[in-house]
């Protein structure tokens, strides 16, 4: 009994952060595959500047993959052809240029147009020149907007088919809720660590949690993240040949670390590609998070790597974006398990 309470404290703790209320609700879901978009466009203005400027925005490689891998696959539309069997794809992108409707060129990022959970990007211009500077200044931005909208919805599909025995082992070990699929379900037990993987010998996708003490600022720049990391996985991350490891991958694409703001607190991303240190040829991307947990004043870092070898990485690498992207803190679960308590009361 006391087991099935924990579970549905937990899993309604994941539920009441990750959904908010919506009056989608008798809107259908969005149809067509991950980082698929639908482009609507004329003709004209695809072969234009404009249209040469968003078709390699759209098809800009994504940063630190081994091989080059576009950010989208594309399909393009003519808007008479754009009929209501198609708005319910999950990325739109439209494309409006008309001089007697519009003077200056705006973007309009917008949420469950047609489905829930839809990305819908509206760009309109008086003409191409103008369209063509505004693309420039805010391609960065239309990027980010959909693959948002897609980890939000991988992190959902992962709430619904979550392992339980993870999740238990996550709360037990940091105090902390992640989505863990429940196709991530082999597990090595360390001190202060854990591993988490899903085993494949095609795609296979590991997922790491660890925490340290917490002292001061000076363990959260790029360096110390990176040097933690290199000092944990060399304990705790062996390769097949021993002595080897799992290490970052220096010599090539450099690891990247920038600052965000993760559940309205500091959090710190880092991404790169790890290599087999002193062993067989391996290597693959990771992406991290680390965070600051200042009720037990530690600092707890969850990774996610994948190892591919002859398959594209791209969307396994954003599944472990959502896995890791969706890690809530001790002080985080007490504040909604608080608030969920007065919705009841």
């Amino acid at each position: 009994m006391k087991k099935t309470v924990f579970f549905v404290l937990i899993i309604t703790v994941l539920l009441n952060i990750s959904c908010k209320p919506s009056s989608n609700t008798f809107k259908p879901n969005v149809s067509g595959a991950a980082f698929e978009v639908l482009w609507i466009i004329e003709d004209s203005v695809y072969k234009s500047a404009a249209g040469e400027t968003l078709f390699n925005i759209l098809q800009s490689p994504v940063e630190h993959l081994p091989q080059a891998e576009p950010q989208f696959q594309i399909s393009r539309l003519k808007p008479a052809l754009f009929v209501n069997l198609l708005k319910t794809t999950r990325n739109i992108i439209i494309v409006d240029v008309n001089d007697q409707e519009y003077t200056t060129p705006k973007i309009h990022l917008t949420n469950s147009i047609w489905a829930n959970t839809q990305a819908v990007v509206t760009i309109t211009a008086p003409d191409t020149e103008s369209l063509d500077i505004a693309l420039q200044k805010s391609g960065q931005k239309i990027i980010d907007f959909i693959v948002k909208a897609e980890r939000e919805r991988m992190k959902s599909y992962y709430l619904s088919n979550m392992n339980k025995e993870a999740l238990t082992m996550v709360y037990k070990k940091f105090g902390c809720n992640i989505a863990i699929p429940t196709s991530m379900n082999k597990y090595i037990d360390g001190e202060n660590f854990l591993w988490i993987t899903n085993g494949s010998s095609t795609i296979r996708q590991d997922f790491i949690i660890y925490s340290v003490p917490y002292y001061s600022t000076e363990q959260l720049t790029h360096e110390a993240i990176l040097n933690r990391r290199d000092s944990v996985f060399k304990i705790n991350v062996p390769g097949g040949v021993k002595g080897s490891y799992v290490g970052t991958e220096y010599r090539h694409e450099p690891p990247e670390t920038k600052i965000i703001n993760l559940n309205s607190a500091w959090a710190a991303e880092t991404r790169g590609l790890w290599r087999m240190i002193d062993g067989e040829i391996m290597g693959g991307p990771f992406v991290s998070i680390t965070r600051i947990d200042e009720l037990n004043k530690k600092i707890i870092t969850v990774e996610g790597f994948v190892f591919a070898p002859g398959y594209n990485k791209r969307n396994p690498l954003r599944q472990m974006d959502a896995m890791v992207y969706s890690i809530l803190l001790p002080h985080e679960i007490n504040q909604v398990t608080v608030n969920a308590s007065k919705k009841t009361e």
